[in-house]
């Protein structure tokens, strides 16, 4: 049966997020007289209370920024950082996934708080509002949250800080109940009041250093005081059959996205249709050979504007992955390579003002309610990027060092038509972004159906290993059929899945009197709408 969408038009600006009170904040940012800057950042704050497994304060957060009088597209490496003491010598042979122990420096106080200084219109205080008042009042348990509780009780119980507030009689919360946070909302007015920077060098951080102590964790008061401020990076670009693309460099994953794109552009458009056999196939070996490149040639983002080897941006190699995937079009390919962990949960939102300005943010905590541990006091998730790192090969550009950067999947993606932005695309889902916004690419540009339709449409997922997740349900028996006798290992995933991405979209105006189209992917509890 298909889900009901969130789609809106509006004349004045666009929200997408995967929370209700998230767009709302968004939205009256932009009633205020913000930009799509003070917007995105309020979403992204009220994000962090209303849909707390996916992203807070604990994390990090990554944009891609458009400043329309500048005619300028950045990206914001707002990357976490591991801790100062860690000890190579004594790395653990296995990621540290659990615990306090698994927390880096959070960015994601550092990186909105840059952004709204540098490029906002209104003060740090107006934007956080929203989720100060989200922690406040509290918000309503979705049937998505209330699973999501239950299937991380037995680590969320653990942590008293968790069960004060996410359980009832040692119980998760139960649908429609309101998880309220009072915690959290001391911690976010006492940024509005002291200024988010506090968070590292005030009253916040001293709170942090003192649960770490406490609880054995890694973070000492030398990891806050240098203060993981965002990178400004150049994009990542391409083209797409006359759209030129605009992605995220690495750390991020947008090279992973590029190769996609350039691998099917060298095929004819009506080919492309993944729910038929041959445009099922084509696709999925077009993921798993990108996503085997990223394993294989992986390069420090510091480095990556002056190296020389671009083969996964280079439209000469596609042409090769072309000419190989027509020759193996029903053989299983027999690569195989073991990629770090990748199964990290996160939330995107886009954003798109009046003047055309536009931000798109992919947060995270890593995975499912990070850590499963809250800053004692404080009320928010310690992230678990520990678990994100290379710990076996000491010449990989993200082993585990001190003050190290974590992998990302990140390919938040601006798609410009004519010389003027059209669509601002994201999605969370770590490994499963960039294959969910390539098929949402493809149904827009090959098929040109419409928004709402290209990101509800069905998904699949393949991987480097050949493991392939798909919403088995919504796909025809030959397709089933064709993806299995290339040699993809076929796991059943339900209609509209939770794990296969949720593009949060908005189509932009091309010309005078073309309203603004937003869209929330009904994978989760996404809502898109405009200003009055």
């Amino acid at each position: 049966m298909a889900k009901k969408i969130s789609a809106a038009t509006n004349d004045n600006g666009m929200v997408s997020t995967a929370s209700k009170q998230a767009t709302e904040a968004g939205v009256k940012m932009l009633e205020k007289g913000g930009n799509a800057i003070d917007a995105a950042v309020a979403a992204a704050l009220c994000l962090g209370v209303t849909e707390p497994q996916a992203s807070g304060l604990g994390g990090q957060s990554m944009a891609l920024v458009y400043i329309k009088e500048e005619d300028r597209v950045f990206v914001l490496d707002g990357s976490s950082r591991a801790p100062f003491n860690i000890q190579p010598k004594k790395t653990p042979d296995k990621p540290i996934k659990l615990g306090i122990t698994s927390t880096t420096v959070p960015s994601t106080p550092a990186t909105l708080g840059y952004m709204q200084n540098k490029y906002g219109k209104l003060s740090f205080a107006e934007v956080v509002k929203p989720a100060i008042e989200a922690a406040i009042n509290g918000f309503k348990v979705t049937p998505l949250i209330h699973r999501l509780i239950k299937k991380e009780a037995e680590h969320l119980r653990n942590d008293t800080n968790v069960a004060r507030n996410y359980f009832e009689n040692n119980e998760p919360m139960e649908i429609g109940k309101v998880i309220k946070q009072p915690e959290l909302a001391k911690t976010l007015q006492t940024m509005a009041d002291a200024g988010w920077q506090d968070f590292y060098i005030g009253s916040i951080g001293t709170e942090i250093v003192k649960d770490m102590e406490k609880r054995g964790g890694l973070l000492t008061k030398a990891d806050l005081y240098q203060i993981p401020h965002p990178v400004e990076r150049e994009v990542l670009t391409s083209s797409y059959r006359g759209y030129d693309i605009h992605t995220f460099p690495p750390p991020g994953a947008g090279r992973v996205l590029v190769q996609i794109l350039n691998t099917l552009e060298g095929f004819e458009p009506d080919m492309l249709d993944t729910e038929e056999p041959i445009g099922a196939v084509i696709s999925a070996l077009a993921f798993r050979f990108a996503l085997i490149n990223r394993q294989r040639l992986p390069i420090h983002p510091d480095y990556y504007l002056q190296s020389v080897n671009k083969m996964m941006s280079d439209k000469g190699y596609a042409k090769e992955v072309v000419n190989r995937i027509q020759d193996i079009y029903k053989y299983a390919l027999k690569d195989s390579y073991t990629p770090p962990t990748t199964s990290g949960e996160t939330t995107h939102l886009s954003v798109v003002d009046k003047d055309g300005n536009s931000v798109g943010i992919t947060q995270s905590i890593e995975l499912v309610f990070g850590s499963k541990t809250v800053a004692d006091g404080l009320g928010f998730f310690y992230n678990n990027y520990m678990s994100a790192f290379e710990y076996k090969n000491m010449t990989h550009p993200y082993y585990l060092l001190p003050g190290g950067r974590p992998w990302s999947s990140v390919a938040p993606v601006l798609l410009f038509k004519n010389g003027s932005p059209r669509f601002l695309l994201g999605s969370p889902g770590s490994a499963r972004i960039s294959t969910s916004l390539a098929q949402v690419i493809t149904r827009l540009i090959d098929k040109q159906v419409s928004l709402d339709k290209a990101i509800a449409a069905p998904r699949f997922h393949s991987s480097d290993s050949g493991a392939l997740l798909i919403e088995e349900d919504r796909y025809q028996p030959e397709v089933l059929h064709a993806l299995r006798q290339t040699g993809f290992e076929l796991k059943r995933r339900g209609a509209y899945s939770f794990y296969l991405g949720c593009v949060q979209g908005i189509q932009i105006p091309l010309k005078k009197g073309e309203p603004f189209y937003g869209v929330a992917d009904p994978r989760r509890d996404g809502r898109a709408k405009g200003p009055k």
